[in-house]
């Protein structure tokens, strides 16, 4: 009776220890990140491929899509706390010197134009200060 007893009390204590846990601010704010990403620079019809991806910092993540040869536009945005920033480089291991974006200001998308053969790599690198949501567009250029 005792041992059922002690049980009991133990799940009480932890049901009422989570159940009171305040909510993850850090979720919600990753969330309103991603959201601000996404209408900023949005889903097209005539894009070749798009991505959006929550990073912790310090990260490293790459992004490949497969494309027909051709001249292409690549948009990239990034949204995060104070100080934070990204690297974004066009090869799959980073070793070239790449861009820096900082995501914590209010900017507008980066938009650059490449030519590209069969895929397009992009390797993006966080800064320590973040997580940050980082997304990508890639669209065909008109001849």
């Amino acid at each position: 009776m005792l041992y059922a007893a002690a049980g009991l009390l133990v799940a009480g204590g932890a049901t009422w220890w989570f159940l009171s846990a305040p909510p993850d601010r850090a979720d919600d704010q990753v969330q309103v990140w991603r959201t601000a990403a996404e209408r900023e620079l949005p889903d097209t019809d005539t894009q070749a491929d798009a991505g959006t991806m929550a990073l912790a910092p310090g990260a490293e993540q790459s992004f490949e899509t497969s494309v027909e040869t051709g001249e292409y536009l690549v948009s990239v945005i990034c949204r995060g706390g104070p100080e934070s920033y990204v690297r974004v480089s066009l090869s799959q291991s980073g070793r070239d010197s790449g861009r820096g974006l900082y995501c914590s200001a209010e900017r507008p998308p980066y938009s650059f134009r490449v030519g590209l053969g069969d895929a397009m790599r992009l390797h993006v690198m966080v800064s320590d200060k973040g997580p940050v949501v980082f997304r990508y567009s890639v669209r065909r250029v008109s001849a």
